[in-house]
């Protein structure tokens, strides 16, 4: 018989303690979404407020699903994304993927977050969740692989990592190929791509999509591949609020002796910081330079001006499939996966706006 206190309803909707205590009191001062969503597992797991400080009590066996099969708990761990991200749109993009596949498949989810305490992650984790669900990121932490060890676990995310469990990731590669291929057909010829995070490794594989077009079109130039050392890289576990100043690396791309007329970025993120760089300089986009970012996570691609087209993400798709795929291990199906390391990789798709435009012969 497993126990389960406030702190683990909180855990599993993703919210403070506070909230729960302010939703369990009828607090006016909480969201509908939130509320709902609270809402939703405390009835799952028949919570009721112990007395005199007891913990209430749940048996999982007592809760099944509309077709009778046991309710799941899954966990989702994010190594490199802090809570700061709850609010941000990429992390909302891939929860609503997650919530999806939950809903179907009758599971319930707890959230764990990079500025938890790992040893507490690892215990929670362990004790009260049934597979777990990991947010891949470019450099793991150590304790990820005692999880796989003992639990089913899918790995979702930008980009794949070392580890012995099966993974659905963004196809980065062909993401840049995407790109490219549109301004080719275009009429684009002087075609760049910028990585302003050169250790990163999903503009790496973004760029290398771009390469692989632009070699086999006969197109590729050296000096139109811009990448930006930093001095160290580092897992950013906080969203940025101030897009890069690119200001740098246009002044360089349009010193050329032939400057290119088509820019893609690593992502849409440094593509504000370029369509920035040219308002500041009196470039017109897209008269003067098309530009294309990719992830189109949001609505801000839509909100600036000129709008920017984006290669298109399809990051809701990824944390789907991969929480089915860990739904399927958790109920028995294709555990031939656990534990062996497999990549699913899903394309995005080009969203057109008006930062392109054909280039004039």
């Amino acid at each position: 018989m497993a126990e389960y206190s406030i702190r683990d309803i909180a855990r599993m909707a993703g919210v403070s303690v506070g909230t729960v205590s302010r939703i369990l009191n009828n607090a006016d001062n909480v969201s509908d979404e939130i509320r709902r969503r609270t809402l939703d597992v405390i009835r799952q797991v028949n919570y009721q407020a112990g007395r005199r400080g007891r913990r209430p009590v749940h048996t999982f066996e007592r809760v099944p699903e509309r077709n009778g099969r046991k309710i799941r708990t899954i966990a989702m761990l994010s190594p490199g994304m802090s809570s700061a991200w709850k609010g941000n749109e990429l992390w909302t993009t891939f929860l609503s993927g997650i919530e999806r596949a939950c809903g179907e498949r009758g599971a319930r989810l707890a959230i764990y977050m990079a500025d938890m305490n790992p040893d507490e992650i690892v215990r929670e984790i362990s004790q009260s969740a049934d597979g777990v669900l990991i947010k891949t990121n470019q450099v793991m932490p150590d304790y990820t692989e005692e999880l796989i060890s003992r639990l089913p676990c899918v790995g979702f995310g930008a980009l794949p990592t070392p580890g012995a469990y099966p993974q659905v990731v963004l196809d980065n590669h062909a993401g840049g190929a995407i790109a490219v291929r549109e301004l080719l057909q275009m009429g684009h010829r002087r075609i760049a791509f910028l990585n302003h995070e050169a250790q990163n490794g999903i503009f790496i594989a973004r760029s290398n999509g771009y390469i692989e077009v632009m070699k086999s079109a006969g197109l590729f130039r050296n000096e139109y591949l811009l990448e930006l050392q930093l001095a160290e890289y580092h897992s950013i576990t906080a969203p940025e609020t101030v897009p890069p100043d690119l200001s740098g690396a246009l002044s360089r791309l349009m010193a050329l002796p032939e400057p290119p007329t088509a820019v893609v970025v690593g992502n849409d993120w440094g593509a504000f910081g370029l369509l920035r760089a040219c308002r500041t300089c009196g470039m017109r986009v897209p008269e003067d330079l098309s530009i294309i970012g990719m992830d189109d996570s949001g609505n801000l691609p839509t909100l600036v001006t000129p709008t920017l087209a984006s290669v298109a993400m399809p990051f809701d798709q990824v944390a789907y499939f991969a929480s089915c795929t860990l739904c399927d291990l958790m109920e028995g199906v294709g555990t031939h996966q656990r534990n062996v390391s497999s990549i699913v990789q899903i394309a995005g798709e080009l969203k057109k706006r008006d930062s392109i435009r054909p280039e004039s012969v």
